[in-house]
C-alpha cells in the first residue's frame, strides 16, 4: 500500500484539467466544507421529514456515526433554505449585471430538438407540464444555492478534487472525485434536472512498464447515455486531449458530465415514471408488425437490445463547449492540494445517505445523489 505522499504525488502527476461552458456557476469543491454547512435530515414511510442535526452543528465526524433506521427511512443532506423577497431580488440583480459584463452569459442555440422525432417533441412537452406539477426542488434552490456557494468560497475554500489511489490486479487506479455544491442543468441550462450536490468521478489505470515504472494506460470518464466501451479510451487515443500528463475533461454546463472533445451532446433520457407507458408501446409495436407481417419470423422478445431500446425518451442538450473557466495546470486556476479518500475515512464508508435535498421526485431525476 502507498504512502499518503507517493498517492498525492500520483495525483498530482496526471490531475485533469476541467474546461466549462460559459455561464457555469459552481465548481468542484470540498465536500467538508459543504457538509458542515448542512442540517442533516430522516425520512421515514409515512412521516415527515426530521430534522437531526441543524445547520452549522453537523461536522464530517458527525456524519461518519454509524446508525440503525426502520427499512425505507431515507436521510439526506439539506443545504438550501427558502430565500426571502429581497435575497431573490439582490441574486436578481447580481445576476444581470454579470450577464451585461458577459461573465456569465449563455446562449442555448436554436433547434434544442431539431434532431429528435416528433413522439420525443411530444414527451418533452408534457414533461415540462409535469414539472408545473409535480413535488421537486423549488424553484429558488438554485438562486440559494448560487449564494451560499460564493459565501464559502469568499471564506477561502479553493477549487479542490477528492483523490483515491487504488491497488488492484497489478493496475494502480487513480480515482479523481469531484464534488459539485449544485446541479442547476435544467434551471440555467434546459436540462433535465435540478438537484442538490453532485459527484463526478474521472479515472486513470496505471501499469508498470518492462522496467517497472507506472505509466497510463486507460482513461475513464463519468458522462451521460454511455457505458462500457463508450466510457474509456486508451491514453494514445488522438480523442484524449492532454496538456503534457494531465488529460483535459469538457464539462457539460450545470451537469457536470465529462466528455473528451468541445461540443453540444444530445442526450435522451427514458424516465423511471413511464416505464409503464414504454412497455405498452412495445406491446403495441409488436403485436401491430405482428399483424402486418413486419417480423420476418423473428420473435423481437428475445432480442436483448430490443428490450433496451427506449420507446418514449425525453431529448436533452448536455452543453459541453470549454469556452468557460478552465481548472488545472497552467489553467486560469490551479487545483488545491488533493483531499485524499479512501475506506478508512468515515463519511465514505459509514454515510449512506444522499448528498442533499430528499424531494421524492417521482421521475427519479431531481432527488440528490449518493456519495462515494
Amino acid at each position: 500500500m502507498m504512502e499518503e505522499s507517493q498517492q498525492r504525488t500520483l495525483l498530482r502527476r496526471y490531475e485533469p484539467i476541467i474546461r466549462f461552458t460559459r455561464g457555469e456557476e459552481f465548481f468542484p469543491m470540498d465536500a467538508e466544507a459543504y457538509i458542515r454547512a448542512c442540517s442533516l435530515w430522516i425520512k421515514r414511510t409515512g412521516e415527515q421529514p426530521q430534522e437531526l442535526v441543524p445547520a452549522n452543528l453537523l461536522t464530517p465526524e458527525t456524519l461518519a456515526q454509524p446508525y440503525a433506521d426502520d427499512f425505507g427511512a431515507v436521510r439526506y443532506l439539506k443545504f438550501t433554505e427558502p430565500l426571502s423577497a429581497a435575497e431573490m431580488a439582490v441574486q436578481a440583480l447580481r445576476q444581470r449585471r454579470e450577464s451585461d459584463q458577459g461573465a456569465t452569459e449563455f446562449r442555448a442555440g436554436k433547434g434544442r430538438l431539431a434532431r429528435v422525432g416528433y413522439t420525443s417533441r411530444v414527451v418533452d412537452a408534457l414533461f415540462r407540464v409535469a414539472l408545473l406539477a409535480r413535488g421537486r426542488v423549488p424553484g429558488d434552490a438554485a438562486a440559494a444555492a448560487s449564494m451560499g456557494y460564493r459565501t464559502l468560497m469568499q471564506h477561502g475554500h479553493h477549487h479542490v478534487y477528492h483523490g483515491r489511489v487504488v491497488e488492484e490486479n497489478g493496475w494502480v487506479v487513480l480515482q479523481y472525485w469531484y464534488f459539485y455544491l449544485y446541479n442547476n442543468w435544467r434551471s440555467r441550462f434546459s436540462g433535465a434536472n435540478d438537484h442538490e450536490a453532485d459527484w463526478e468521478m474521472v479515472c486513470i489505470y496505471l501499469a508498470p512498464d518492462n522496467v517497472g515504472l507506472l505509466r497510463p494506460e486507460w482513461v475513464a470518464y463519468a458522462s451521460h447515455d454511455y457505458a462500457g466501451d463508450d466510457l474509456r479510451r486508451h491514453w494514445s487515443d488522438p480523442e484524449v486531449q492532454k496538456v503534457g500528463d494531465h488529460p483535459v475533461i469538457y464539462a457539460g454546463a450545470g451537469s457536470h458530465a465529462a466528455y473528451f472533445s468541445p461540443g453540444e451532446y444530445l442526450t435522451e433520457i427514458e424516465l423511471n415514471a413511464l416505464a409503464p407507458v414504454t412497455r405498452t408501446a412495445r406491446r403495441i409495436q409488436q403485436i401491430w408488425k405482428r399483424i402486418m407481417r413486419e417480423t420476418n419470423g423473428q420473435d423481437e422478445s428475445a432480442d436483448p437490445d430490443h428490450t433496451h431500446e427506449p420507446a418514449l425518451a425525453i431529448p436533452f442538450v448536455d452543453y459541453a463547449r470549454g469556452d468557460g473557466l478552465s481548472i488545472g495546470p497552467e489553467q486560469d486556476e490551479p487545483w488545491g492540494e488533493p483531499r485524499l479518500i479512501h475506506e478508512g475515512v468515515g463519511w465514505v464508508r459509514t454515510y449512506r445517505g444522499l448528498w442533499g435535498l430528499y424531494t421524492q421526485d417521482p421521475f427519479a431525476g431531481e432527488d440528490a445523489p449518493a456519495g462515494p
